[in-house]
């Protein structure tokens, strides 16, 4: 079986901060995420690399979620057996992250 994924955040100095993410199975279901932000101290750089993000890109709000960034892992771990489909080289190296042993 195969599920198509979507990432959207934010690429910050230290990393890509996922904020959404949504799967969607080819029988038309699809689950959508998104997630607190993690914790942890943030730059001046990465502050204002996120308020452009959100105002000029991609319109998530950095305060916003309501599932744990920690749940992150274990929300991918479900799909990780199936082939996964994406559209963009950082949702690729996201999920390559996360799932190494995945096919992308």
């Amino acid at each position: 079986m195969a599920a198509f994924i979507g990432i959207d955040g934010f690429t910050l100095p230290g990393g890509f901060v996922m904020k959404e993410l949504c799967i969607i199975f080819p029988n038309d279901e699809f689950n959508h995420y998104i997630f607190q932000k993690p914790e942890g101290f943030l730059s001046e750089v990465s502050k204002k690399t996120i308020r452009y993000t959100t105002q000029y890109l991609n319109n998530l709000p950095y305060e916003d979620g309501d599932i744990p960034y920690t749940l992150i892992p274990s929300i991918l771990q479900r799909v990780k057996d199936l082939q996964l489909y994406t559209y963009s080289d950082i949702a690729q190296k996201v999920l390559q992250q996360y799932l190494p042993t995945t096919a992308v």
